[in-house]
């Protein structure tokens, strides 16, 4: 993976862990209730796991093999 894409790509994950909580503060919920995703709530408890979930894993990822880059000697700037 080209390390360039890796910064853009933790911010990517952040900004999804986070925007999922923003959304339910901007409807008048507490911080992460899924349940205001969807009409469903139970729909929404997934999706909001789901949502979460794969925020954390793109961003853990991406400051992971930066890390790795990093200690490797790997010029991180191409």
């Amino acid at each position: 993976m080209p390390p360039h894409w890796l910064h853009r790509l933790a911010a990517l994950g952040v900004l999804l862990y986070g925007g999922v909580g923003v959304y339910s503060l901007l409807v008048g919920r507490p911080f992460l209730d899924y349940s205001v995703l969807a009409d469903d709530p139970v729909h929404g408890q997934h999706l909001g796991v789901l949502l979460v979930e794969l925020g954390v894993g793109i961003a853990v990822f991406s400051v992971v093999l930066l890390i790795f880059y990093a200690f490797s000697g790997r010029d991180l700037r191409r």
